[in-house]
């Protein structure tokens, strides 16, 4: 549905002081809504406060909360509710204010001339532009988080009799679309209620808390307009899981937080809370909004590390981390057997393999090896035996006429306390991958949850999978060289996280990928996760989603390999004579972090090639093998004076792609050029070469030139550059190229 054809207004309940604390963030809060007014429903002097703001002036509304419902109205009912417990005593304002805000948020529906409103909670800001329909169907949603309450159920169903928690998942979102006309009803409703005294809802909720239980927060808007939403007007709404950095203002200054830091958090959050009384602790300063850390981890990554220490309070969760799994699904014990392979045809079309034994064909005379992978695929995916067995002959004779010399891959899948994610893992194997093409094998790392004993009861069903259950935790480099000692001669090695999940034919394309040339060292997979150069821009709401995502994009494609300085070790496929020669993780490195890195350019100092592929897409949870007990900080400073030390540069800065440099990419179409055009491109100061890399996956006829002063960062550069130390040194003059890039950082 387009934006602009939909108008509501949005409105923030809120006090004239708390509108203060977040006013230079509001006109963020304006951009990121956009669907009409934003409406400051206040004390009058909220006017002036806004008026200060040059960048609100004439954007913004505000409405006198008294002419919604008078606050004193209000408070005189909530003193007589109180009146036995105050003993004389005046009430503080605050106590009415907390359940007055509410009212005043479905009183509006009174008001409103539109279809819908949105309330939004003052001390939220979005971190990206908000939507509030689905963009096919035009449907609204209605947003969920992780939390309960018991008090706001126990009110729910005393005001509505037979009203009670629904769904597993929250209203409570920090902000609601709301159809006004369903409110109107839900207020009547409550209202008809003459078990309960009063005649205004207001009053009537008021009455139905215990006077003792009014203090404990006993009532949400949210919960009880999304539960009547939900039990009488399912077919009106999707639902849409939510995340907002709800402890936000103890990780971010108001006063500092930029830009940057706004699309930082754009990656995994919806919006950020300041909540009143909230500050940046001492221990917190310079965490989250440190560029450093932002450069390696994603928002959801660092926030599942810090939560580690929460005691108590609220805590954000992913639909798939392993606290909402155990949540929705029990203990470990409980989910120990659900490993459940379906079919390989799930997100595909049954003629699919009819592509593969195509382009099979196609490939006979020009890559044998190739053309064996297609025809091993299209047998997988082929459900039709007698056209099975034409292709398997197929197969057949490029082994026995010797042109294919194609090893299996090996999985080299480390466990470490997450049977869940690692079930998925299997699974995602299991289904989508085919059983000829590969050996897997799990080395659990000293787990202490469960996951030896499930592993140990799974590996007697499955002897086709070598599992190894090790006494302690090895860390992340030593534990998969250990794992790799127990892989047969014959096999490519494949490092996977077990946080991820296998996608249609994501093992295939990176197969055909690491046999495209004979000196392709090792390749890498696109993903969902993490600030890296394989990243893929796509943001889903559920797994199930990005591997339905993985089936409609893991397609052959006319170019589907970009060659890079380094590879990202959440997916990565070695060749087995590259790893004789280089050998596993340089344990140096150990627990982890920056091992990838290494080993990139080890494969690269010994002459062979790395390779992106790009219709290789992998589903990656990511931040589940995050360690507790190691300070990520330092682990990342130490690694990094030893990848400086061992290669004579950093490899995190000038072997990997910045974020201007990415968006330098991006502006050459919206210049005008295409992949059809020839044009030369010179980047100064182009480090090993990454954004030239893509440069030349998107526009292949483009001619690069790079200008890189160190010799030891020259030394990796990637092999199709025109590379030379000096702008003196290039063979024409500047003036020359159609784009120049300098200063990108």
């Amino acid at each position: 549905m387009d934006k602009k054809s939909i108008f509501f207004k949005t409105l923030i309940v809120i006090t004239p002081n708390d509108s203060k604390r977040l006013l230079n963030l509001y006109p963020r809060l304006v951009e990121n809504i956009g669907y009409g007014p934003v409406c400051f429903v206040s004390a009058p002097e909220v006017r002036e406060i806004l008026d200060e703001s040059k960048e609100l002036r004439d954007k913004v509304e505000a409405i006198d909360e008294n002419q919604v419902i008078p606050f004193n109205d209000v408070h005189v009912c909530m003193k007589k509710r109180l009146e036995n417990i105050l003993a004389g005593r005046e009430l503080p304002r605050g106590i009415t204010g907390w359940y007055y805000q509410q009212f005043l948020k479905m009183q509006y529906a009174f008001l409103c001339q539109d279809e819908y409103y949105m309330v939004w909670d003052g001390d939220t800001i979005p971190c990206r532009e908000v939507n509030m329909f689905h963009k096919e169907t035009g449907k609204p949603y209605l947003d969920m988080k992780h939390e309960f309450h018991k008090e706001y159920f126990d009110t729910m169903g005393i005001i509505l009799p037979g009203f009670s928690k629904v769904i597993e998942r929250s209203f409570v979102s920090e902000h609601m679309l709301i159809r006004a006309d369903i409110m109107r009803e839900l207020i009547t409703d409550i209202e008809k209620n003459e078990s309960i005294p009063g005649e205004k809802f207001w009053e009537k909720i008021i009455n139905a808390i215990p006077p003792e239980k009014i203090q404990d927060s006993s009532f949400s808007e949210f919960e009880t307009y999304g539960t009547y939403v939900a039990l009488k007007k399912q077919s009106i709404y999707m639902l849409r899981e939510w995340h907002s950095f709800r402890q936000g203002g103890t990780f971010f200054n108001v006063e500092t937080i930029c830009d940057r830091d706004f699309k930082w958090l754009s990656q995994d959050f919806d919006a950020i809370s300041f909540e009143k009384g909230h500050e940046v602790r001492e221990d917190n300063a310079n965490l989250f909004d440190n560029p450093y850390y932002q450069e390696k981890l994603t928002p959801k990554q660092m926030l599942q590390a810090a939560q580690l220490e929460y005691k108590e309070g609220y805590k954000e969760v992913w639909a798939d981390d392993e606290a909402f799994a155990r949540a929705s699904q029990g203990s470990t014990d409980q989910i120990g057997d659900q490993v459940k392979p379906e079919s390989p045809l799930k997100y595909l079309d049954k003629d699919t393999y009819k592509i593969y034994e195509e382009l099979g064909d196609k490939c006979r005379n020009s890559n044998a090896d190739q053309a064996f992978l297609c025809y091993e695929n299209a047998e997988f995916l082929c459900d039709d035996e007698t056209l099975k067995s034409g292709i398997s002959l197929k197969k057949k004779e490029m082994l026995d006429s010797g042109q294919a010399k194609v090893n299996k891959a090996a999985f080299i899948v480390l466990s470490y306390n997450n049977v869940y994610y690692l079930q998925r893992c299997i699974e995602s194997i299991y289904t989508n991958c085919n059983p000829d093409s590969y050996l897997l094998v799990i080395f659990d790392n000293g787990s202490t949850d469960g996951s030896q004993d499930w592993l140990s009861e799974w590996g007697k069903e499955h002897d086709e999978a070598l599992i190894i259950l090790n006494s302690e935790n090895l860390g992340f480099s030593a534990g998969n060289n250990a794992a790799c000692e127990y892989v047969p001669e014959g096999y490519d090695i494949f490092y996977l996280n077990n946080d991820t999940r296998m996608p249609a034919n994501a093992l295939f394309w990176m197969r055909m990928g690491l046999y495209s040339l004979n000196d392709a060292g090792a390749v890498g997979a696109m993903q969902n996760y993490a600030i890296t150069d394989q990243r893929e821009e796509i943001k889903l709401d559920a797994p199930e989603q990005y591997m339905e995502y993985g089936a409609q994009v893991n397609v052959p494609k006319e170019i589907y390999l970009e060659e890079q300085s380094k590879l990202c070790g959440f997916a990565m496929l070695v060749k087995r004579k590259v790893f004789d020669r280089v050998g596993g993780f340089d344990e140096s490195f150990s627990p982890g972090y920056l091992e990838d890195d290494d080993l990139s350019l080890s494969i690269r100092a010994a002459g062979y090639k790395l390779f992106v592929c790009h219709n290789a897409f992998i589903y990656h949870a990511g931040g589940q093998s995050f360690r507790k007990n190691n300070d990520v900080g330092e682990l990342f400073k130490t690694h990094r004076v030893i990848l400086v030390d061992k290669w004579g540069f950093d490899p995190t800065i000038q072997a990997a792609m910045s974020e201007n440099e990415m968006n330098f990419v991006k502006s050459l179409s919206e210049k005008g050029f295409t992949n059809e055009m020839n044009f030369k491109v010179l980047h100064v100061e182009c480090g090993c070469g990454n954004m030239l890399g893509r440069i030349k996956y998107e526009f292949p006829k483009a001619e690069v030139y790079g200008i890189e002063a160190n010799k030891d960062v020259r030394r990796f550069a990637l092999s199709f550059i025109k590379l030379y130390e000096k702008i003196e040194d290039l063979p024409i003059d500047i003036s020359e190229f159609d784009v120049v890039a300098e200063n990108l950082g």
